[in-house]
């Protein structure tokens, strides 16, 4: 079901705790996660210390104005990242290639989403995604979260079971807060085992970098146009996925045209391209960001907004992730979006027809991790699942065997002569 835009209502009337938190938890799980990444970039690349905290300031103010500026206008709640499938083949590829060509690839690769939001049968393609398939890409997406919560749990059963505990009990009494209980008990847990790393902190400000760019075919070549397929097949197609699923169906057009200028933008910071968030998108997207639907834009918003505050401290709030142990953070994760993973799989199964294999094809491909031709899982997984729905549409309904008359039953009466 799709839901209709809100009402006009100002964001302090729509907001509540549970949206505060939904932010909140975003944010905790993107700098926990993807966002520590930017440290094999930077080691293979021999790039400086300074370099990579102007590489996350950029992408945490930047994703955070645009995902605000974008869920206010639309009242949908469309929250912003970076490509993580871009981050991931920058640890391979950025070497070798000056970093003043890489940031003039990163320029040309927001351009050429801008001019990608501006082709029509590429929009109305990502619109035209079926609801159960978008649910299934999603689930597939979302289940490796549960995996490594539970492989979570098998090195650290302690400290994940007192999480998993918090969760479920809190589910039953007060299951708004279910997840910020999870992330309170995982503290607590964590300094009762002594299994976190307590080191001094110290609050700096974090200064980005400006680095001026240079063009050169070879750097078009090999980091702008891949960067451009991955934050297009690994980011944009599954977020739209994510939103279809939960509702929203925002105009594809304005949303990449937003993130390629954005983009653009950062990239004189030394970030790379700026996206539609997937992964995390379940979090302020769900029934926990706020009960009525029409409002979980706040949620996004607050995402924005702490990770727009992080961002101007990016190398003290790195210092500090480093204190919860990695189980914690992955049974965080985990159990955020275990409600996101449930409602996906009833969705990729509702509403089809009976022996349809279209969403298991989407869940199998997707979780199976190939990148053929170097695009990732997500996209080959609704490119094969499409290709199945489309062969059973056109399958002819079996024929029905043509039954002959039954004769009349014989009389004793004798025919008029």
């Amino acid at each position: 079901m799709t839901v209709m835009p809100a009402p006009s209502r100002s964001f302090w009337q729509d907001s509540n705790s549970g949206a505060v938190l939904s932010g909140l938890i975003t944010m905790l799980i993107g700098w926990a996660g993807p966002n520590v990444l930017i440290y094999s970039v930077a080691q293979a690349a021999h790039l400086s210390d300074g370099a990579a905290m102007s590489w996350l300031w950029a992408h945490a103010l930047l994703a955070g104005l645009t995902g605000i500026v974008l869920s206010l206008r639309t009242r949908m709640p469309v929250l912003i990242t970076w490509s993580t499938p871009g981050i991931a083949f920058l640890v391979t590829a950025l070497p070798g290639i000056p970093f003043p060509e890489a940031v003039g690839a990163f320029i040309t690769s927001g351009v050429l989403v801008v001019l990608l939001g501006t082709f029509g049968p590429l929009t109305r393609a990502l619109q035209g995604i079926p609801a159960p398939l978008a649910a299934a890409l999603n689930a597939a997406i979302l289940l490796p979260f549960g995996f490594r919560a539970l492989q979570a749990f098998g090195t650290a059963p302690a400290l994940v079971g007192v999480m998993i505990l918090a969760y479920f009990a809190l589910r039953q009494l007060a299951p708004r807060w279910a997840v910020a209980g999870v992330l309170v008990a995982g503290v607590v847990a964590s300094a009762a085992l002594n299994l976190w790393h307590p080191a001094p902190v110290t609050l700096a400000l974090t200064r980005p970098e400006f680095v001026a760019p240079a063009f050169s075919l070879h750097a078009t070549l090999n980091l702008a146009l891949p960067l451009t397929l991955l934050a297009f097949t690994g980011q944009f197609v599954p977020g739209f996925g994510v939103l279809k699923t939960n509702g929203y169906e925002p105009a594809p057009g304005p949303v990449l045209r937003a993130c390629g200028a954005a983009s653009v933008a950062a990239a004189f910071a030394g970030c790379h391209n700026l996206t539609l968030g997937a992964l995390l998108a379940n979090i302020v997207s769900g029934p926990e960001a706020h009960p009525d639907a029409q409002r979980r834009y706040t949620a996004a918003v607050w995402a924005g907004v702490f990770n727009i505050a992080v961002g101007l401290f990016a190398g003290t709030f790195l210092h500090l992730m480093g204190i919860l142990p990695a189980q914690a953070i992955a049974a965080l994760a985990g159990l955020a979006l275990l409600s996101a993973v449930g409602s996906s799989l009833q969705g990729a199964f509702q509403g089809v027809a009976a022996g349809s294999l279209a969403a298991p094809v989407v869940l199998l491909v997707t979780l199976s991790g190939i990148t053929p031709l170097g695009v990732g899982a997500a996209f080959w997984g609704i490119l094969a699942g499409l290709a199945v729905h489309w062969t059973e549409r056109r399958r002819p309904a079996p024929a029905r065997l043509s039954v002959p008359p039954r004769p009349a039953p014989a009389t004793d009466a004798q025919p008029d002569t």
